[in-house]
């Protein structure tokens, strides 16, 4: 039942009452300032056409070809992002980092893939069509997901530099079952750092100092006493692994030093005083 007919049945009432003649009229501009009439000529707002000829009109005009591609191009980019929402939810539950956003009405997502199970599972949801390497430690691939175009750019974490080949000796000496490089200074358990100046006994036994002092000790004792001795190694730079989002096998490394050409290890017996 319309909730405004109580409304309109008082107001009759009211009219009834207290007026005798005219009581239609009187009653119907009751009912209006009651605002219980619908006025038809009232508008509270009119929407307007172009026409093909360029005037304006009330009459809905066809949808051109024009505004056809609009709307689809809105109702794609509308699919892009509520897809994008979607993969966004499924890669929070990923383990690496990644990026997601959205281009038009396609979907652009970056990852790290660390393994071969992780990439074949994504390979299955983006439903991949295409696979590019595009650099040493990246691929890019085309897919889908719920008919929306996606570009996956999926980078795997770069190699572990290869193991640094300990640099031969350059002034070998053999003591015992411990190779030391005269060439280096020693430092023992102490701190202290120990220097060859080539000064060795009559048995061929290098003669260490510290430097800044005249006494001398040889390698034996200060190994025996102080040991076991560590040599210092000037810093050298190293090079490191290109970055898993751009590196590239023209990547330049920082150089390295050549290592010194090896020698036969020195021995007390083989060493002319």
């Amino acid at each position: 039942m319309n909730g405004n007919l109580p409304h309109a049945a008082g107001v009759i009432r009211a009219v009834l009452e207290s007026v005798r003649s005219e009581q239609a009229t009187v009653a119907a501009h009751a009912l209006d300032r009651a605002r219980l009439l619908v006025d038809p000529e009232r508008s509270f707002g009119t929407v307007l056409h172009r026409t093909p000829e360029g005037h304006w009109t009330r009459v809905p005009q066809p949808v051109t070809d024009l505004e056809r591609q609009a709307l689809a191009w809105d109702a794609s980019c509308e699919r892009a992002r509520a897809v994008a929402r979607t993969i966004e939810r499924h890669l929070a539950d990923h383990a690496g980092p990644y990026g997601i956003r959205v281009d038009g009405d396609r979907v652009r997502v970056v990852l790290r893939v660390s393994d071969n199970a992780q990439w074949a599972h994504w390979r299955a949801y983006f439903s991949f069509t295409t696979v590019q390497r595009t650099r040493a430690h990246a691929v890019t691939a085309e897919g889908e997901r719920e008919g929306v175009p996606v570009t996956v750019v999926a980078h795997s974490p770069a190699p572990a530099p290869p193991p640094t080949k300990p640099s031969a000796p350059a002034r070998p000496f053999r003591l015992g079952s411990i190779t030391y490089d005269l060439a280096l200074p020693l430092r023992d358990i102490h701190g202290d750092v120990w220097y060859f100046h080539g000064c060795r006994n009559r048995d061929g036994m290098p003669l260490l100092s510290i430097d800044g002092r005249p006494e001398r000790c040889s390698l034996a004792n200060v190994a025996e006493h102080l040991g076991p001795l560590s040599p210092v190694r000037p810093s050298t730079p190293v090079r490191m692994p290109a970055a898993a989002h751009g590196g590239s096998d023209s990547d330049t490394p920082a150089s390295v030093p050549t290592d010194p050409p090896s020698a036969p290890a020195e021995s007390p017996a083989g060493r002319s005083r």
